[in-house]
């Protein structure tokens, strides 16, 4: 009987300590999933925040010169300085006329003969003589034609200081200046620039192809440079000074309106901006943005969007 009756008691003593095993169990594996759940969740917060987060690139916006410039072919000749040539002593028909464009005289030459004789005098040539040397530019007289102290016979020239002429597409007419500064290359030497600077502005428009004629003077003579050479001119057709400038490609839209993206605090914001002169990689903003601001030109943001800034 008594035997019986401890049995029983082990029995009640194992049961209640496997309850307090399972209970335990419980208990712990309860604490183990919430602290999982809790850490996963903590991660995925983390990951969220970090994804949400978006690295860009920042240029801190100054007053600058804007510069925009145009390409043309030109070419390299000799300036011609000219002087007329007048028989100035005496007035009359003209008998002879030794002068011939390309032909070189000298002071003092015999270019022509005149007579001066009026109807039944006595015939009474005279020479007229060259004033000064050169290479003959233009014939303007004739055998046979009467002449005056100040008709022209022809002009002299002399060859000067070698020069570029370009024709220009009529737009350029209200911004290439006399002065503005001007680089050309030559077949010859591609990979070495020269100086130029404009010189003159022809005012007249050609009406076959819409083009003004430019000549520029070149600020280093270089004996590489010859006269009939082909250049390529890169010529600045626009200045502007203490302007905004940003890189075309930081330049979005935004219903229809330009806009960029600017640094507000820890997030970008949206910007709509007023748009004026560009070349191949830059633009002018004339309204919208100022001085300081810091432009977002690296990384995908819309408005609102955290950043953080590579470099800082």
């Amino acid at each position: 009987m008594e035997t019986k009756k401890s049995s029983l008691s082990g029995k009640i003593v194992t049961i209640i300590l496997l309850g307090i095993c399972v209970y335990l169990a419980a208990v712990i594996g309860m604490r183990y999933s919430n602290t999982k759940k809790t850490t996963n969740q903590n991660q995925s917060m983390n990951a969220k925040t970090t994804t949400n987060t978006i690295n860009v690139g920042v240029d801190e916006l100054a007053l600058t010169a804007f510069v925009r410039t145009t390409t043309i072919g030109a070419d390299l000749s000799s300036s011609m300085n000219t002087i007329n040539l007048y028989s100035s002593d005496v007035a009359g028909k003209l008998t002879s006329l030794d002068i011939s464009v390309g032909k070189v005289i000298k002071a003092g030459d015999k270019i022509a003969t005149v007579d001066p004789s009026s109807a039944g005098e006595v015939y009474k040539p005279s020479d007229v003589k060259a004033s000064i040397g050169g290479t003959i530019y233009s014939v303007d007289s004739y055998v046979g034609q009467t002449i005056t102290n100040s008709t022209v016979l022809g002009t002299v020239g002399s060859a000067g200081e070698l020069e570029i002429t370009a024709s220009m597409n009529e737009r350029f007419l209200s911004t290439v200046k006399e002065g503005m500064k001007a680089t050309f290359t030559t077949s010859a030497w591609p990979e070495i620039p020269f100086n130029a600077t404009v010189k003159t502005i022809s005012p007249k428009i050609n009406s076959n192809n819409r083009t003004f004629k430019v000549t520029l003077s070149i600020d280093n003579p270089d004996a590489r440079l010859k006269d009939g050479m082909y250049v390529k001119l890169k010529l600045i057709v626009e200045e502007v000074d203490n302007a905004i400038v940003v890189p075309t490609k930081a330049i979005g839209t935004y219903l229809g309106n330009s806009v960029v993206y600017i640094v507000d605090g820890k997030n970008a914001k949206r910007v709509q901006v007023t748009l004026g002169s560009a070349n191949d990689h830059e633009t002018v903003i004339t309204g919208g943005l100022a001085a300081g601001d810091k432009l977002i030109t690296a990384g995908s943001v819309t408005d609102g969007s955290p950043i953080a800034i590579v470099g800082d």
